[in-house]
């Protein structure tokens, strides 16, 4: 399962990826080299617009849901994004 973290911030964003790298041990040696890509949410009329997404995954090898305080991660929303822009 994957939860997410949003930061208001790129630096707040870019200072958690370090972290969680760093706490995974990436990159790896076998060709990982990062946890995830920063993506803004970018529909302008979501109460969301403008922050940054950071997915936490809950299972498997790259689990690091304990790095964060579970009240202020939530699930996925499909509403964070538009494909204007995407074309």
């Amino acid at each position: 399962m994957i939860k997410v973290r949003l930061y208001s911030t790129t630096n707040e964003w870019d200072q958690r990826h370090t972290a969680i790298k760093s706490h995974l041990n990436i990159p790896d040696g076998a060709g990982t080299t990062e946890y995830t890509d920063r993506v803004q949410v970018n529909n302008d009329s979501h109460a969301d617009h403008g922050k940054y997404v950071f997915i936490v995954k809950t299972t498997g090898r790259w689990k690091c849901d304990d790095q964060f305080n579970p009240d202020e991660l939530v699930n996925h929303d499909t509403n964070w994004f538009t494909s204007e822009g995407l074309e």
